[in-house]
């Protein structure tokens, strides 16, 4: 059983890595938001695994701390909520903003989920929202193993208070910044540039 994998990216898709480690390259699939958060090409990855076996294959799900995995062995516990779905899940909703949802049983956040119907969602709710409650939502539980950015979570929190959810918002602020190529950039600056490539202006300035 994988449990954590540490490594250089080798390549990077559409949700999946492959992370070279000590020249083997192990076929990771990853969140939206954790794909923004890696990095690039070369750099060094820790990602904490859940190994799902099944008779003709085995999956590599991948996630920064060992909280957004404990989310997604809730989520896989959950009847008829599969490794792919939960993945989906966790691409739409950041684990806080899941966790959000569940504990206030907001069926409408939840079924915005691709493949997550009514159904399912009451589902989820229904066997998960004893259970999140135990979970600490402190930002520094989301960014690894390591409290994230300073400017980052201002940034972002500003973005929710306009109306966008946290994972758009932090997945937004890290773009900007990466593309931006900057060491320093200051959080009013961040704002504007995540609400233009959020808008579909695009592109940095």
């Amino acid at each position: 059983m994988i449990g954590k994998l540490r490594g250089r990216i080798d390549s990077a898709t559409d949700q999946t890595v492959i992370l070279d480690v000590r020249g083997v390259g192990y076929q990771v699939r990853v969140t939206a938001g954790e794909l923004d958060r890696l990095g690039t090409i070369g750099d060094e990855a820790v990602l904490y695994i859940y190994t799902h076996v099944r008779e003709d294959a085995l999956d590599l799900f991948g996630f920064g701390s060992r909280r957004e995995l404990q989310v997604f062995e809730m989520l896989v516990g959950v009847s008829g909520v599969g490794p792919r779905l939960a993945m989906d899940t966790l691409s739409a909703l950041d684990p806080s903003d899941f966790i959000s949802a569940v504990s206030s049983a907001d069926i409408a956040v939840l079924t915005q989920v691709n493949g997550v119907g009514r159904k399912t969602a009451e589902r989820l709710v229904l066997e998960l929202q004893d259970k999140v409650g135990g979970i600490d939502l402190t930002p520094a539980d989301w960014a690894g193993e390591s409290a994230p950015d300073a400017p980052v979570d201002e940034a972002a929190e500003a973005l929710q208070a306009l109306g966008y959810q946290r994972s758009e918002a932090v997945r937004s602020v890290r773009r900007v910044l990466r593309d931006a190529g900057e060491t320093e950039v200051q959080v009013q600056d961040l704002i504007r540039r995540a609400l233009r490539e959020l808008s579909g202006e695009g592109g940095v300035s």
